[in-house]
């Protein structure tokens, strides 16, 4: 059953262009479904494409652009403009996706209980395991402060993005996550977010 999108009130927008704090954390989001399931750029513009966003996320270019733009990337540079329409298609693609993967996201999230509840080590557990483990490899991979962030804390940020993923599974996810979004705090961002080059991804 397709997840039923919730057309967002323009007036309530506020800024026209993303903060830091909206950019990371949409990079973030699709950077947990990506962990999840393997969800490669492909699927995210399937996605645009399903919910006529195509207009701001018509290609892997575009889509490359919207991702580094935060600032937490090794490849962010300059900081980048990432208009609020952009934004939110972005939060109406991650919310179109959380729902096609919501039997998953469950599955996981059960394993991890069941495995805490038992005391042993989530990253044993073959779902939760796979999940934390690809997460972990493409952060450190990925991000500016990467390398400097340890295992477990890296694994809580990765989980928390999980149950966020969830919470965003639902038929109004799309209008949960944009009103998120609009409330998180700005954020520190770290000495050397500035390091790196803007070179095309090669897939």
């Amino acid at each position: 059953m397709e997840p039923r999108q919730t057309q967002l009130d323009p007036q309530a927008l506020g800024p026209t262009t993303a903060t830091a704090a909206i950019k990371a954390h949409l990079d973030l989001l699709l950077l947990g479904l990506e962990s999840l399931s393997g969800e490669s750029s492909e699927a995210v513009l399937a996605a645009a494409k399903a919910l006529n966003l195509e207009e701001y996320i018509g290609d892997r270019v575009a889509l490359w652009r919207l991702r580094n733009a935060n600032p937490l990337r090794r490849t962010s540079g300059e900081p980048k403009k990432v208009e609020i329409a952009e934004a939110r298609a972005l939060a109406r693609v991650i919310a179109y996706l959380a729902a096609q993967q919501q039997a998953r996201i469950r599955s996981t999230l059960e394993q991890l209980e069941a495995a805490l509840k038992q005391e042993l080590s989530p990253f044993r557990q073959p779902l939760v395991g796979d999940y934390l483990g690809e997460f972990i490899s493409h952060y450190r991979s990925r991000m500016v402060d990467g390398d400097v962030r340890d295992e477990d804390s890296l694994a809580e940020l990765a989980l928390r993005i999980l149950i966020e993923l969830l919470f965003y599974s639902s038929p109004r996810g799309a209008e949960r996550l944009w009103k998120a979004l609009l409330n998180r705090p700005e954020m520190d961002l770290p000495a050397s977010s500035k390091v790196g080059s803007d070179a095309l991804p090669s897939s």
